[in-house]
Parts: C-alpha cells; sequence; structure tokens
C-alpha cells in the first residue's frame, strides 16, 4: 500500500521489463503497455555522442551506425 502511494505522488513507477511483452512496476505493481503509460514523457534522440581516441574528441552519430 506505501508503495502504490509512494508512485502516486511521484506520478510516475519504477519500470522493469516483463517477460510477456510491456512493463510492471518494481514496487507497486501496476502493469504498463509502454513507458508512456509508466509516467515517462518524451523519446531517445536518434544521435548519440561518441569519443574518438584517435582524434580526442566527442563526435554525434547516428544510433544506426
Amino acid at each position: 500500500m506505501l508503495n502504490w502511494l509512494r508512485c502516486f505522488w511521484r506520478r510516475q513507477h519504477e519500470p522493469m521489463r516483463h517477460i510477456l511483452g510491456g512493463f510492471r512496476c518494481a514496487l507497486c505493481g501496476v502493469a504498463g503497455a509502454d513507458l508512456e503509460a509508466m509516467g515517462f514523457e518524451g523519446y531517445v534522440g536518434p544521435m548519440r555522442l561518441t569519443y574518438s581516441r584517435e582524434h580526442g574528441q566527442l563526435t554525434r552519430s547516428p544510433r544506426d551506425a
């Protein structure tokens, strides 16, 4: 019961991947289809920063590469 209140006041759950698909909160056990249902907004951008040892600098590259 206390864990449910904690998630309710934070308006966010602690998602953990469920074996059959989707997510389940590690604290209160609420099921969610995706991270948006678990209280998270936004997305991960398609670009990432990588460090080049050869040049000694950070460079941007697409996540597909």
